[in-house]
């Protein structure tokens, strides 16, 4: 039985949901005791399209991370992400009041300034921020003002917005799933907490995580992180295409994918091939590999094309000194890092997966989990756990009552 406190992450995701659940440790690292991975649905480029089968498959994967666990989650750090979602470096500057030093109501009164300078249309809201660095009198690169002797505090801010409605759904359906929104993260932010190392956040790297209909990019420059968005091509263009192309169905192309795909068709003999069943289901037919390779390979071009062109426009590509990291379920391809690195002009590119976590490290030690860990790293790192009370019996009346108010609405 899990002692202390632990934390809790909820990656809702177009083609997977991911629960974890973890114990901080005072070196910083996490230990993993549950773990739910559940197939998705109602969803659609990361949005809600159908919030029963959502709701389900939210509650699905977190009770199995429960039962591994043996511990109630009453709340989570939640991610997310969609094309919907957009990104600005903005700075805030105030007067430090009369006193020895820079004080915390100083520091919000900076950051409330540069968040009034974040262009916000009605529908859009931020959604996440992160503090870059402070100037005090001057004088860049200050992590920690408070305390510091100043007469002007300035602030650079990166802030993350999205659609209202869009973001509001995702919460709704976790809520209605019994858990509550502890906070709400950028998915890429997350990941990076997972899978990208302290010297590759100096250096300057850009992460991509490729998921099932979207794919996230995060650039972090000097530590911090200076860009982010989303592109609306993933994993499942790539099983469509497979589909069409080779008139199969979705699931038989998903499974021909993953049991066979690569993203370079070079090296492949001719005569390799695997019989797969036809969408008329009364019909099966021998497949060349090395064209399932051929099918695979342009998509991910394109991916990789459209992340190249998005950094460029940001004015960030060329400060990534220390290359890509790969991560999400699109990257556990054969020579994916490989196509990666060809059209991002040779930059040196691997695939992440999570690091810093002990426990259950062996059970999420994939690309397609790091989403889900760095969700739980950031609620760590957050100080945002929560009491470790075991799960036991429960009443009728207390049932129904969480039942009850999952459906209320909030204040």
């Amino acid at each position: 039985m899990p002692s202390g406190s632990f934390v809790a992450g909820i990656d809702v995701g177009t083609t997977k949901i991911c629960t974890i659940i973890g114990c901080p440790q005072t070196d910083g690292r996490l230990e993993v005791i549950g773990v739910g991975l559940n197939p998705s649905a109602g969803l659609k480029r990361g949005i809600i399209v159908d919030r029963e089968y959502a709701i389900a498959a939210i509650r699905s994967s977190v009770e199995d991370a429960q039962q591994q666990a043996k511990v109630e989650v009453r709340d989570a750090y939640v991610g997310v992400t969609g094309a919907h979602i957009s990104s600005v470096n903005v700075t805030g500057r105030t007067n430090v009041s009369p006193g020895p030093a820079v004080s915390e109501q100083d520091v919000q009164r900076a950051v409330q300034s540069a968040r009034d300078g974040v262009p916000l249309p009605q529908d859009r809201e931020i959604i996440h921020e992160v503090v870059r660095e402070f100037t005090v009198d001057g004088e860049e690169g200050v992590t920690r003002p408070v305390g510091m002797s100043a007469r002007r505090l300035d602030v650079e801010l990166h802030a993350v917005t999205g659609t209202v409605s869009i973001v509001e759904n995702v919460e709704r359906c976790v809520i209605d799933a019994g858990v509550a929104v502890a906070r709400r993260a950028l998915e890429p932010i997350a990941t990076g907490m997972a899978v990208v190392t302290e010297a590759e956040r100096d250096l300057g790297v850009i992460l991509i995580d490729v998921g099932g209909g979207t794919s996230d990019v995060a650039v972090f420059l000097d530590g911090s992180i200076a860009h982010t968005s989303a592109i609306p091509v993933g994993g499942n263009h790539t099983t469509r295409d497979i589909a069409r192309l080779l008139r199969v169905s979705f699931d038989e192309a998903e499974k021909l994918k993953c049991r066979y795909g690569r993203a370079l068709p070079d090296g492949i003999p001719e005569d390799e091939s695997v019989q797969v069943q036809l969408a008329n289901g009364d019909q099966s037919e021998h497949v060349p590999l090395k064209l399932v390779a051929e099918i695979i390979e342009p998509r991910l071009e394109e991916t990789f094309a459209l992340v190249r062109g998005n950094i460029k426009r940001a004015g960030t590509y060329e400060q990534a000194s220390a290359g890509v990291v790969l991560s999400g379920g699109g990257s556990k391809l054969p020579e994916t890092a490989a196509l990666a690195s060809r059209v991002l002009d040779d930059l040196p590119v691997r695939v992440g997966s999570p690091r810093g976590i002990i426990g259950m490290a062996d059970a999420v030690a994939s690309p397609v989990y790091a989403t889900g860990v760095g969700l739980a790293l950031l609620a760590a790192r957050e100080g945002a756990g929560a009491s470790s009370e075991p799960e036991g019996p429960q009443t009728l009346l207390q049932r129904l009552t969480r039942w009850w108010e999952g459906l209320l609405p909030r204040a």
